[in-house]
Protein backbone atom coordinates (compact mmCIF):
# COMPACT_ATOMS: atom_id res chain seq x y z
CA UNK A 1 0.00 0.00 0.00
CA UNK A 2 1.38 3.11 -1.01
CA UNK A 3 2.57 5.12 1.85
CA UNK A 4 0.10 8.16 3.29
CA UNK A 5 -2.87 5.97 1.80
CA UNK A 6 -5.07 4.35 4.68
CA UNK A 7 -6.65 0.75 4.21
CA UNK A 8 -10.50 0.87 4.20
CA UNK A 9 -10.53 -1.02 7.35
CA UNK A 10 -9.14 1.84 8.73
CA UNK A 11 -11.94 4.24 7.35
CA UNK A 12 -14.88 1.89 8.80
CA UNK A 13 -13.20 1.29 12.55
CA UNK A 14 -12.27 5.50 12.60
CA UNK A 15 -16.31 5.68 11.09
CA UNK A 16 -17.32 3.32 14.22
CA UNK A 17 -15.47 4.81 16.42
CA UNK A 18 -17.19 8.49 15.61
CA UNK A 19 -20.37 7.24 15.59
CA UNK A 20 -19.80 5.64 18.89
CA UNK A 21 -18.18 8.53 20.47
CA UNK A 22 -20.74 10.80 19.10
CA UNK A 23 -23.99 8.44 20.92
CA UNK A 24 -21.97 8.59 24.09
CA UNK A 25 -21.84 11.93 23.82
CA UNK A 26 -25.20 12.53 22.55
CA UNK A 27 -26.72 10.20 26.01
CA UNK A 28 -24.31 11.94 28.34
CA UNK A 29 -26.00 15.57 27.47
CA UNK A 30 -29.10 13.71 27.47
CA UNK A 31 -28.75 12.57 30.98
CA UNK A 32 -27.33 15.10 32.43
CA UNK A 33 -30.23 17.81 31.12
CA UNK A 34 -32.56 15.49 33.22
CA UNK A 35 -30.76 15.62 36.26
CA UNK A 36 -29.25 18.85 35.99
CA UNK A 37 -30.34 22.38 35.74
CA UNK A 38 -29.51 24.15 32.95
CA UNK A 39 -27.12 26.67 34.75
CA UNK A 40 -25.48 23.90 36.22
CA UNK A 41 -25.09 21.93 33.46
CA UNK A 42 -23.47 24.48 31.20
CA UNK A 43 -21.27 25.18 34.14
CA UNK A 44 -20.03 21.69 34.03
CA UNK A 45 -19.79 21.64 30.34
CA UNK A 46 -17.63 24.95 30.43
CA UNK A 47 -15.26 24.06 32.99
CA UNK A 48 -14.93 20.76 31.43
CA UNK A 49 -13.25 23.27 28.48
CA UNK A 50 -11.23 25.08 30.81
CA UNK A 51 -9.91 21.33 32.22
CA UNK A 52 -9.08 20.32 28.55
CA UNK A 53 -7.34 23.76 28.00
CA UNK A 54 -5.35 23.09 30.92
CA UNK A 55 -3.73 19.94 29.10
CA UNK A 56 -1.48 22.02 27.00
CA UNK A 57 -3.18 24.68 25.24
CA UNK A 58 -3.09 27.00 28.58
CA UNK A 59 0.90 26.54 28.72
CA UNK A 60 1.23 27.71 25.39
CA UNK A 61 -0.81 30.27 25.90
CA UNK A 62 1.68 31.25 28.69
CA UNK A 63 4.44 30.69 26.73
CA UNK A 64 3.30 34.36 24.56
CA UNK A 65 4.16 36.65 27.99
CA UNK A 66 0.90 38.36 27.92
CA UNK A 67 1.29 39.41 23.76
CA UNK A 68 -2.18 38.76 22.25
CA UNK A 69 -1.53 40.19 19.30
CA UNK A 70 1.90 37.42 18.63
CA UNK A 71 -0.21 34.88 19.61
CA UNK A 72 -3.16 35.65 17.23
CA UNK A 73 -0.29 35.75 14.74
CA UNK A 74 0.41 32.13 15.56
CA UNK A 75 -3.26 30.74 15.42
CA UNK A 76 -3.53 32.54 11.75
CA UNK A 77 -0.64 30.63 10.94
CA UNK A 78 -2.05 27.14 11.79
CA UNK A 79 -5.35 27.99 11.11
CA UNK A 80 -5.84 30.45 8.20
CA UNK A 81 -5.37 34.46 7.82
CA UNK A 82 -8.90 35.22 8.56
CA UNK A 83 -9.24 33.28 11.57
CA UNK A 84 -8.17 35.43 14.08
CA UNK A 85 -9.35 38.93 13.72
CA UNK A 86 -8.44 41.74 16.72
CA UNK A 87 -10.36 44.80 16.66
CA UNK A 88 -9.31 46.89 20.28
CA UNK A 89 -10.27 44.74 23.08
CA UNK A 90 -12.44 42.23 20.92
CA UNK A 91 -11.10 39.13 19.18
CA UNK A 92 -12.98 37.42 17.00
CA UNK A 93 -12.50 33.71 15.83
CA UNK A 94 -13.49 32.35 12.94
CA UNK A 95 -13.09 28.25 11.98
CA UNK A 96 -13.62 25.86 9.60
CA UNK A 97 -13.67 23.10 11.32
CA UNK A 98 -14.05 21.85 14.32
CA UNK A 99 -11.25 21.96 16.28
CA UNK A 100 -12.05 19.32 18.83
CA UNK A 101 -10.17 16.70 19.17
CA UNK A 102 -12.64 14.27 20.44
CA UNK A 103 -15.24 15.29 17.44
CA UNK A 104 -13.75 17.46 15.10
CA UNK A 105 -13.44 14.06 12.75
CA UNK A 106 -17.13 13.12 13.51
CA UNK A 107 -19.11 13.86 10.66
CA UNK A 108 -23.05 15.44 12.21
CA UNK A 109 -24.24 17.78 14.56
CA UNK A 110 -23.96 16.85 18.30
CA UNK A 111 -26.57 18.68 20.86
CA UNK A 112 -25.82 22.52 21.05
CA UNK A 113 -24.68 21.97 24.94
CA UNK A 114 -21.61 20.46 23.46
CA UNK A 115 -20.41 23.24 22.02
CA UNK A 116 -19.79 25.24 25.64
CA UNK A 117 -17.11 23.07 25.88
CA UNK A 118 -15.91 25.24 23.60
CA UNK A 119 -16.85 28.64 25.44
CA UNK A 120 -14.56 27.38 28.48
CA UNK A 121 -11.45 26.20 26.83
CA UNK A 122 -11.27 29.66 24.77
CA UNK A 123 -12.13 31.40 28.81
CA UNK A 124 -9.20 29.20 29.83
CA UNK A 125 -6.42 30.15 27.17
CA UNK A 126 -7.58 34.24 26.36
CA UNK A 127 -7.39 34.76 30.36
CA UNK A 128 -4.11 33.03 30.60
CA UNK A 129 -2.87 35.49 27.94
CA UNK A 130 -4.58 38.38 29.33
CA UNK A 131 -4.01 37.51 32.70
CA UNK A 132 -7.86 38.24 33.88
CA UNK A 133 -11.28 36.93 32.93
CA UNK A 134 -12.82 37.22 29.50
CA UNK A 135 -16.10 36.80 28.07
CA UNK A 136 -16.74 34.70 25.67
CA UNK A 137 -20.00 34.10 23.07
CA UNK A 138 -19.86 31.43 20.98
CA UNK A 139 -21.77 33.07 18.12
CA UNK A 140 -22.03 29.74 15.49
CA UNK A 141 -20.77 26.05 15.93
CA UNK A 142 -20.02 23.62 12.80
CA UNK A 143 -21.39 20.77 15.38
CA UNK A 144 -24.85 23.07 15.77
CA UNK A 145 -25.04 23.05 12.14
CA UNK A 146 -23.65 26.63 11.37
CA UNK A 147 -21.31 26.50 8.36
CA UNK A 148 -18.51 27.53 10.77
CA UNK A 149 -17.46 28.09 14.30
CA UNK A 150 -17.59 32.40 15.29
CA UNK A 151 -16.10 32.86 18.75
CA UNK A 152 -16.05 36.50 20.20
CA UNK A 153 -13.78 37.44 22.90
CA UNK A 154 -14.37 40.38 24.98
CA UNK A 155 -10.67 41.17 26.80
CA UNK A 156 -11.74 44.48 28.60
Amino acid sequence: MAQGTKAPDCDKKLAGKNKFIVGWITAWLGNMKKQVPEAEAAKLIEENGRACAGRGAVAWARSFNGDIDKFLAEMRKELGENCARRDGSRITLVYDRCLCPLVGDAPGTLPPEYCLCTVGWTKAVYGEITGKPVKVVLKGSIKRGDPQCLIEVETA
